[in-house]
């Protein structure tokens, strides 16, 4: 009987201690049935047998590998110049020489300034290609040589990066653009890739007179604009005197402000020929056939009849269809005007 008693005491402890640890079963069992149908809703995945079964975020960055490039520039509103900061030619002694005027049959040495507009992604082994075009608007290419550059990325030790050529002129005597293009599958921006240094030196001699080949590479009839200003890039302010950007807004918030102030400063139609110089283009505006090649004349005189130092002009070509519309750059070139 004694043993008897002594049993039934043991499971009434047990049925006890049951009662105690049924809060903890339910919850567990609770959070089993969530986990299982959050399992379902997911779906069932097995991790690898062999390798890291950790998740990473699917982050994708890209370079933004840009050069000064006039045609982007001007489709963002800015007035350019088509003296190309970013492209310097130089003889084989290392001093820079003026693209107007070079020697023919003779090596010159040609540095690119690239740059990266991209702070998460560098862009090793880049291309860059140089070409030369002869001197005018919308005039054919051709193939000078390549090479490659380790572009860093914005703000690095490796940006901006230098792609550096040497030239051999060609044995005609005449005025060549030269052309940069940065070449990067995978660009956050493809369109700030093609850089041009197109300049045209004249003395005046009462006035200073101009010749410009117009050239219609595509493959229907097209109407060429010129149009001049007297653009100069802006002297950078010094470190001093620059303004804190927006950093903390983000780096989209101060793209976007730095844009701002380029137009409000900077923007196409805002540097007209002055009264101070008189300005003669004919014609200012012609129709050419598909490969027609046409040229355009100007002239241009200080309006005192006398002048002293270097006076920059920009000359812009600007195509559309024959009914004026799709109105793009077709090209440029920046004429030197020097008087004594």
């Amino acid at each position: 009987m004694k043993g008897f008693l002594s049993g039934l005491s043991n499971i009434f402890k047990a049925y006890l201690d049951l009662l105690k640890a049924l809060p903890n079963i339910i919850t567990k069992l609770l959070w089993f049935l969530a986990g299982l149908w959050l399992a379902i809703r997911r779906g069932f995945r097995r991790p690898p047998r062999d390798g890291c079964c950790l998740k990473l975020p699917n982050v994708h960055v890209r370079p933004d590998p840009m050069i000064y490039d006039q045609y982007y520039l001007m489709a963002q509103g800015l007035a350019v110049t088509w003296d190309n900061p970013d492209i310097q030619i130089y003889d084989l002694l290392g001093n820079p020489v003026s693209p107007y005027g070079l020697g023919p049959d003779q090596d010159y040495k040609v540095v690119a300034r690239v740059w990266n507009n991209s702070y998460s992604a560098p862009a090793a082994n880049m291309p860059v290609v140089l070409s030369y075009l002869s001197f005018g608007i919308g005039i054919t290419d051709t193939f000078v040589a390549a090479t490659a550059v380790d572009l860093g990325v914005k703000a690095s030790a490796q940006c901006p990066a230098f792609a550096n050529f040497t030239w051999h002129t060609p044995k005609i005597p005449g005025h060549y653009c030269l052309q940069a293009t940065l070449i990067w599958p995978d660009d956050a921006n493809p369109y700030n890739n093609l850089g041009q240094k197109n300049t045209q030196v004249g003395t005046l001699a009462s006035p200073a007179l101009f010749s410009i080949p117009v050239h219609n590479v595509a493959t229907i009839r097209r109407r060429f604009d010129l149009e001049l200003d007297m653009y100069q890039l802006p002297v950078l302010p010094s470190c001093s005197d620059h303004q804190a950007s927006p950093r903390e807004q983000g780096r989209y918030a101060e793209s976007q402000a730095r844009w701002r102030a380029a137009l409000a400063k900077q923007a196409y139609g805002m540097f007209p020929v002055t009264a101070d110089w008189k300005v003669s283009i004919s014609p200012p505006a012609l129709e050419l056939a598909p490969g027609q090649t046409a040229i355009v004349d100007l002239s241009i005189e200080p309006s005192s009849g006398t002048f002293v130092g270097t006076q920059l002009f920009n000359v812009h070509g600007f195509a559309s269809s024959s009914d004026g519309r799709d109105r793009i750059l077709a090209g440029g070139v920046t004429l030197a005007v020097q008087g004594s």
